[in-house]
């Protein structure tokens, strides 16, 4: 791109695109984004932790060809990416997977690693996105994270010490004509999974709702007891079938909404009728 401006209408086509996902930028601030005349940086909107490491959405290229990708661009935004493999994480997971394969395979996973005194990320390796699953992704961050802090590996027998690097890796990679068709068209595809990724939670999140999740229950059935009491009080349910109704809201959680309500109306009967 021969001026940063040119990037305005581009960022417009990716906000469209990606409503509520990206950060709200004025023609100013795009401008600040673009670097080396050639690649806008646009960063995702953080939910939850405010200090959660986060991928980007990069648009790099000239009038001819556009390259699109989210991308990880560093060790802490890879290993954030690490906590979608957790099993508390499974809603992600699937929804994360179910996205990816529904790729076309013009999409790749690209990863690549920069020396500590180079200046350019040199390419590593890369795969069809569609193709990626839950092991293959968890070698890849272990691959990058390895990159990121270096150390010793064997090669044709001999030790060698490779140097600390930083990894960078495009989750989603495509090329696309910088026009709103090609463009338009890539982001609708890639818009699953960039929602995907936003809500992979941090440890401390995870962490949060390991805590409230108790807590959350137990003012739950806090809050049922009193409508147990309030009901046994009108002689609206037995002694019994107290019981009965307390068991199964503790043992079957898909049927309490169902008994709650069937409380609330007796209740709502009893004091009608007075």
């Amino acid at each position: 791109m021969s001026s940063k401006s040119n990037f305005i209408p581009l960022y417009r086509i990716v906000h469209f695109q990606l409503n509520g996902l990206i950060a709200d930028l004025s023609d100013m601030e795009v401008m600040e984004y673009v670097s080396d005349g050639k690649l806008l940086t646009i960063p995702l909107v953080k939910t939850g932790d405010g200090n959660k490491p986060m991928p980007l959405i990069e648009l790099e290229g000239d009038e001819a060809l556009l390259r699109v990708s989210l991308t990880y661009g560093g060790l802490a935004e890879i290993k954030h990416l690490r906590n979608i493999l957790q099993p508390s994480q499974g809603d992600v997971q699937k929804e994360f997977l179910e996205a990816i394969h529904e790729l076309k395979t013009t999409f790749e996973t690209r990863l690549y690693k920069r020396s500590f005194k180079g200046s350019d990320f040199v390419f590593v390796k890369k795969y069809v996105a569609a193709k990626l699953d839950l092991e293959l992704l968890k070698m890849l961050i272990d691959e990058s994270e390895a990159i990121g802090m270096g150390g010793r590996k064997t090669i044709d027998g001999g030790s060698v010490y490779d140097p600390p690097a930083t990894p960078k890796l495009h989750l989603l990679f495509t090329q696309v004509k910088p026009g709103d068709a090609e463009l338009g068209e890539a982001l609708r595809e890639m818009k699953r999974v960039v929602s995907c990724v936003a809500g992979i939670k941090t440890q401390r999140e995870i962490i949060h709702t390991k805590i409230s999740k108790p807590i959350e229950q137990a003012n739950n059935y806090r809050g049922f007891t009193v409508l147990l009491n309030e009901a046994r009080g009108l002689n609206l349910i037995s002694a019994e079938e107290r019981r009965s109704l307390d068991k199964r809201w503790r043992d079957i959680p898909d049927e309490r909404g169902v008994i709650e309500e069937d409380l609330k109306r007796r209740l709502d009967n009893a004091k009608a009728m007075k």
